[in-house]
């Protein structure tokens, strides 16, 4: 397994059902709900999971620089779980975790990168703070989406 340079998780929580939930994340519903982010299919597979499907991410971050890569989905089980492999401006992987606990949808996803634009590994000494930070933010900034999207309660972010 490679060593990443950054790793992630976010975890969170809504009054809702993990199907709702799913649509956004695992299903075919466009990016409109998640502010920053953009996301284009540029090869659909025939596999009835989608495995092997690509999709071209920019995420305009809190701070002025966007990341854009290509995510290609590894593994996925509706509605419970969904693995990426990111390639680009950002290289690594992905996955998010889907569980139903009453009316409660827990949402956790974790993300392990290493970037690949050669200023922000020259900086990342200095400002690894800063860009934990700007993760944190971009993926507050999902959680608000889908919450206002669904018309549900964020419990947790």
């Amino acid at each position: 397994m490679p060593a990443y340079a950054y790793h992630f998780e976010t975890n969170w929580k809504f009054n809702a059902d993990i199907r709702e939930v799913w649509e956004l994340i695992g299903g075919t519903a466009d990016n409109n709900w998640w502010s920053g982010v953009s996301s284009e299919p540029i090869h659909m597979s025939s596999d009835p999971n989608g495995i092997g499907s690509k999709y071209n991410y920019v995420f305009r971050t809190k701070l002025p620089y966007k990341l854009a890569f290509i995510a290609e989905v590894i593994r996925r089980e509706e509605p419970q779980y969904l693995e990426i492999k990111a390639s680009g401006e950002l290289e690594g992987q992905g996955a998010w975790r889907l569980s139903q606990e009453g009316s409660v949808a827990h949402v956790q996803y974790i993300w392990q990168v290493n970037p690949n634009k050669r200023w922000m590994n020259l900086l990342g000494p200095i400002l690894r703070p800063v860009f934990i930070w700007n993760h944190s933010r971009v993926m507050n900034d999902g959680a608000k989406g889908i919450a206002s999207t669904l018309g549900v309660k964020l419990i947790s972010c």
